[in-house]
């Protein structure tokens, strides 16, 4: 019969009956110690909560004395699985990970001195040993079901949400496209009457309220499909110069609209071995970008044979001469619904973020150069095929 666990050999075959002996016999003074310490270094803990601590530790400290006089691997078994209902009564009470892991701290302390008074002339190197891996073991399994806690509070929380968002998909949207139709009847119906002027126009902004809102509620399903996407892919060859070049043109009326220049310059041989629905994901947003929070200038779309000689495969980059992007918003302008200065365009904060999650499905990543009103860069830094199998996603 084995624990399972390999490390735990020296308590699960070699008895230690001096350690049973001590740590029973100063049982009641350690869970006084322990409620004293626990209360001076964490003060939010309420008396409920001490209570439970008072309830919980006397069995906790029984089965670490049970291992440590049996050399059977069941009673090891106990002590592991006993530990775990310290960690699952802990995240009932809405304590975190850290608050768990200073009682285990405390605990070790406490034990390690009263025992060593307990058997008077000290502890010896393997009783040491013995006596510290039971109290990691205690912490092992408190804090595993208490992150197994977490997670399942996690995947609860997300499984609400994504069924939330599919209401926005059906129900929302459905809605939203009667009211769009209704309005574009209406308007098509005060165009003919001039004096409804004023009225045609508020159904035009009316129109497109609506559509940013579709488009941000599209964005949100877009970051919630490629969450839960697998990292595998189906990969082809791609051209990036005919790739890059659609990808232009379809943001070319809006370029022309403001006055913007594009340019792609992408070498004809460019190509990977990559997903292209993927890549037009994260071109699409950040070309997208670049022209909204433009107001003059060129947008320059480029593909590059890597940034650091052999280092990397092709970087797709997209420049513009826009206003830049403030130091202090690098940092968490990939983040969901996080938004810097947004000089009046609507947005809801998801663009960056959907072209993140694509890139890393690809197995790339996304950099930024920026510089105040200078303009910005995003590089999009695909694998280098010799060093990283296809379908390996980071």
């Amino acid at each position: 019969m084995s624990t399972d666990d390999l490390t735990l050999d020296l308590l699960t075959y070699h008895a230690f009956p001096d350690l049973a002996a001590a740590l029973r016999e100063r049982s009641d003074v350690i869970i006084q110690a322990w409620e004293n310490a626990v209360r001076q270094t964490l003060p939010a803990a309420d008396e409920l909560t001490l209570q439970q601590l008072r309830n919980s530790l006397p069995s906790v400290l029984e089965e670490m004395a049970g291992a440590f006089a049996s050399t059977k691997p069941r009673d090891i078994r106990e002590l592991i699985e006993g530990s775990k209902s310290h960690g699952t009564t802990r995240f009932h009470e809405d304590y975190n990970v850290r608050e768990l892991i200073v009682e285990y701290r405390l605990l070790r302390r406490i034990i390690i001195e009263q025992v060593s008074e307990a058997l008077h002339q000290g502890l010896d190197k393997r009783s040491a040993i013995a006596l510290n891996m039971a109290v990691d073991t205690v912490l092992q399994g408190g804090v595993a079901t208490f992150t197994d806690h977490q997670q399942q509070q996690i995947k609860a929380s997300t499984e609400i949400q994504s069924k939330y968002l599919s209401f926005l998909s059906h129900d929302v949207r459905n809605h939203l496209n009667q009211a769009l139709f209704h309005l574009q009847l209406l308007a098509a119906r005060l165009a003919r009457a001039p004096e409804y002027a004023d009225t045609a126009e508020s159904i035009q902004s009316a129109k497109r309220a609506i559509l940013q809102t579709t488009a941000g509620m599209d964005q949100l399903l877009q970051a919630e499909q490629l969450r839960h996407q697998p990292g595998d892919f189906p990969a082809h060859t791609v051209d990036l110069r005919l790739l890059l070049s659609e990808i232009a043109q379809q943001c070319s009326h809006q370029a022309q609209s403001k006055g913007l220049k594009l340019e792609v310059d992408v070498p004809g041989e460019a190509q990977v071995t990559s997903d292209e629905g993927l890549l037009t994901l994260v071109l699409q947003n950040l070309l997208g970008n670049a022209v909204k929070y433009s107001s003059k200038g060129t947008v320059k779309i480029t593909a590059n044979n890597g940034l650091d000689g052999n280092a990397t495969g092709w970087v797709l980059s997209v420049s513009d001469q826009g206003p830049g992007i403030p130091a202090d918003s690098l940092t968490n302008l990939f983040d969901a619904f996080k938004r810097g200065d947004t000089y009046g365009k609507p947005g809801v904060g998801l663009g960056l973020t959907i072209a993140t999650h694509a890139a890393r499905l690809l197995g790339g990543e996304l950099k930024i150069e920026s510089e105040l009103n200078v303009g910005s860069t995003f590089h999009l830094v695909l694998p280098n095929p010799k060093a990283q199998p296809v379908n390996a996603a980071s």
